[in-house]
């Protein structure tokens, strides 16, 4: 890429700002510098300043070589005070209106950017990162495909006897000998009434010759996130309750696929899912929100729940997991993370 190859994502931007009646913008959230260089600096350690011509970026001088060689459109410089340096930068460049993040700036920073006149913004990058292009939607595929195929590798090889530590320590082993960097989130593993805490901490509990499992992962692969759960019965004595239970979410999680789409308002993807589980008698047992947005980070916009006023557009991805959990005794979850396609969806953890 010469100088002049601006990436897209920052085009974008531009456009946002545009229509906001911006003629600046800073950025300070990494992630959100990975999603519109490239370049993956560590939190805290580069600030950027986004004006129509120009992109500048003040950082640590250890990044100086590689941002040359993988960010040349950026005007880089290593600077220590980053963030004064960038206020001084928009006033000598002479620009009106500058903003910033609030949701995603310290009280510090964001209290020292309003006094010199910037203007608290939306989310104006993560609205863009809702949507991701082809690019972005084959990687978030190898993410899914190798915390997939991690379920299938470490399923067999479960036994009586060991731990939940034991388990989640396969399933990360084979994701990162795949290709994956680390794990999206603290790996779940839940064995018996564990797996009726939606967010269980992984523990030493021992599986026993009949119980319950429950695995919730992912990783990060080229910096895009995974996650799917599963759960089943270790034995050949799986009681009645849990098995209707399994299959009543098994009804709801398809039945939430099937209604993602373009058009369709999140918080009633939401509904259809949760009103199986609530005619089957388990609704008070369903205890959190349908899904969530997933990209850079495994929780982002948009989310599938009763709170949310997003409607679904081409590109989104999204998990699917409905969940019933009985305290004291087990619990059942079954998420899938789905690509919002122009006429549908198409599940992403498979093969």
């Amino acid at each position: 890429m010469n100088k002049k190859q601006i990436p897209q994502k920052i085009t974008l931007l531009r456009k946002l700002m545009k229509k906001n009646g911006l003629d600046g913008f800073v950025v300070t959230d990494n992630l959100d510098q990975f999603y519109l260089g490239g370049f993956y600096f560590y939190p805290h350690e580069a600030v950027f300043l986004i004006t129509a011509k120009d992109v500048f970026c003040w950082t640590r001088e250890l990044y100086l070589t590689d941002v040359a060689v993988r960010a040349p459109f950026m005007t880089t410089a290593a600077d220590e005070d980053r963030l004064n340096t960038a206020i001084k930068q928009a006033q000598k460049c002479g620009l009106k209106k500058v903003g910033f993040d609030a949701a995603k700036e310290g009280y510090a920073s964001g209290k020292l950017l309003a006094k010199n006149g910037f203007v608290e913004c939306p989310s104006l990058i993560s609205v863009l990162r809702e949507v991701k292009d082809s690019a972005e939607i084959k990687i978030i595929r190898d993410a899914c495909r190798i915390a997939y195929n991690a379920y299938e590798y470490v399923k067999p090889l479960i036994k009586t006897g060991m731990t939940e530590l034991d388990v989640a320590a396969e399933l990360e082993k084979y994701m990162r000998t795949h290709g994956a960097t680390t794990t999206s989130f603290y790996t779940i593993v839940g064995f018996g009434e564990d797996c009726a805490n939606p967010h269980h901490v992984t523990g030493s509990r021992k599986l026993k010759a009949e119980d319950c499992i429950l695995m919730d992962f992912g990783c990060i692969y080229n910096g895009y996130c995974s996650d799917i759960t599963r759960s089943w019965w270790h034995g050949k004595k799986e009681p009645a309750e849990y098995k209707k239970i399994w299959q009543l979410t098994d009804k709801a999680r398809k039945a939430g696929i099937k209604a993602v789409k373009p058009g369709m308002a999140t918080r009633d993807v939401d509904t259809i899912a949760r009103n199986i589980i609530k005619a089957g008698g388990y609704g008070p047992y369903f205890t959190h929100g349908l899904g969530h947005g997933m990209g850079m980070e495994n929780h982002e916009t948009p989310y599938n729940n009763q709170e949310s006023d997003a409607v679904l557009v081409a590109g989104n991805i999204v998990t699917v997991e409905p969940g019933i959990y009985l305290p004291g005794k087990y619990g059942v979850r079954l998420e899938d993370t789905v690509a919002v396609t122009e006429t549908g969806c198409k599940i992403l953890t498979k093969k």
